[in-house]
């Protein structure tokens, strides 16, 4: 019954997803900016083993694992895989972009139930199939599905080094989640953030400080592999640039337009008219890509500099941006209509309180469970014990999400904000809530029992 469900909500999610796929993206026809412009191009350029023309005063040669080095190319490695094998076609990017995205529905429920049990995993994975957000971004050249399924396929690698057996050692699922988070790190700079989080938990709270050799083993096996998928990046960078370059280059740019930039003084930086389109453009710029990043970042401290007080002042309303507004670029009018108001039930009446309050229903739970148990036989004091390191194991288990939700709240401190930024989280808080919206339950039932045997007595 409880796979005749999984099945029932995996297939759900499949049909929304595809639906979005097939039937409404843009409203009406695809619609190819901005960001997704560039990933495009550089998708088909790689695709194609040519050369990139850039608008800064420099000309990218051919590199064979292509030449854009200002967004992260995890992305349109993804989109040239899906060119290679269907053509230059949106829609089949859609259509793997709608499977990823029900996989990671599937991860949900494998990470809830790992954590709060079968119910709740039952329920993070409806959640998870029917949020609009999740839908809507399968239907665009963005990065949210790719990154997404990364992010929530790193954190169930992580919960799986608990009970490991003997065959399997724990540095082989750690090796596996250094491994997704490269990859994830590799389609959005921030995520690799989440990286030394993933490790502080796995050495001080997953179970208990390891000593020094453990510590080393288990660091090594965590971010030995992210270094290796992000390396022929650094090296490709440099062979381009010749220039240390980690991922790519837009953090200045990010970084400005969130401390004081516009995107008119953006174009006066790269002296493009307003509103130009310079995409096939080669030297309008007069800095090279690097020499850009660097002058960016120089405008964005300059700022932070003269405005010290004004740029505390802004961190409280650019986090509120990201955690509680519903502005989802670039959704049309109609889309964004429908998103509003699946945020308004989903996402402020329901996802977030309940994920804000999970850590104490968890911790909540077993504190009363314990001492009710204590009341009665030797029996249910044995069942005590048992109740104790279950409430422990959850306890542990769910601090890695919030680790991990954690850290998006560096967002604001380094770039530029919109709500599509908190997508690559929404698995773990969608994890913690429906945690704690089972626990919920269970305490509302076994109060009602126990006003029932009250008033029988």
């Amino acid at each position: 019954m409880k796979r005749l469900a999984l099945a029932l909500i995996l297939l759900v999610a499949l049909a929304l997803r595809l639906a979005n796929a097939v039937f409404l993206p843009w409203q009406g026809g695809d619609r190819v900016v901005s960001d997704m412009k560039g990933y495009d191009r550089a998708a088909v350029a790689l695709l194609n083993q040519q050369p990139l023309s850039v608008h800064t005063a420099e000309k990218h040669l051919f590199h064979p694992l292509g030449s854009d080095t200002y967004h992260p190319p995890g992305y349109y490695y993804f989109l040239a895989g899906v060119y290679a094998v269907a053509g230059h076609s949106y829609l089949a990017v859609r259509i793997v972009q709608a499977l990823l995205d029900a996989l990671t529905c599937l991860l949900v429920y494998s990470i809830s139930r790992q954590i709060f049990g079968e119910a709740a995993g039952l329920l993070a994975a409806a959640l998870a199939a029917v949020y609009p957000p999740f839908v809507f971004y399968t239907g665009v050249l963005l990065t949210e599905t790719l990154s997404t399924f990364f992010l929530a396929a790193a954190t169930w690698a992580l919960l799986k080094t608990f009970g490991v057996s003997k065959q399997t050692p724990k540095v082989c699922w750690l090796a596996l989640a250094g491994l997704l988070l490269g990859l994830a790190a590799l389609t959005r700079n921030v995520l690799l953030l989440a990286a030394p989080l993933a490790l502080l938990w796995m050495l001080f709270v997953a179970q208990g400080w390891p000593g020094w050799s453990g510590s080393a083993r288990y660091a090594l096996a965590l971010l030995l592999p992210l270094a290796l998928v992000i390396a022929p990046i650094t090296v490709r960078n440099y062979q381009i640039h010749q220039r240390f370059i980690l991922i790519s280059d837009n953090g200045g740019v990010n970084f400005f337009l969130g401390h004081g930039g516009t995107q008119r003084l953006k174009d006066q930086v790269r002296n493009l008219p307003g509103g130009a389109d310079v995409s096939p453009a080669i030297g309008v710029s007069s800095r090279t890509e690097p020499q850009e990043d660097a002058y960016f970042y120089q405008l964005g401290w300059q700022y932070i500099r003269q405005h010290p007080l004004q740029t505390l002042r802004e961190l409280p309303a650019k986090a509120a941006y990201l955690y509680w507004a519903s502005d989802y670029w670039p959704a049309s009018d109609a889309q964004a209509n429908l998103l509003r108001a699946a945020d308004l039930v989903f996402w402020k009446l329901l996802l977030l309180p309940l994920a804000l309050l999970g850590l104490l229903l968890v911790r909540g739970q077993k504190l009363r469970h314990s001492s009710r148990c204590l009341r009665h036989s030797s029996r249910c004091l044995r069942h005590s014990s048992r109740c104790l390191r279950h409430s422990s194991r959850c306890l542990r288990r769910a601090a890695l999400l919030y680790l991990l939700t954690l850290s998006s709240a560096a967002i604001p401190l380094i770039s530029w904000v919109m709500p599509r930024y908190r997508i690559p989280v929404l698995p773990q808080v969608i994890v913690l809530a429906a945690g704690a919206g089972v626990e919920l339950c269970r305490r509302l039932a076994q109060r009602s029992q126990c006003t029932l045997e009250g008033g029988a007595s």
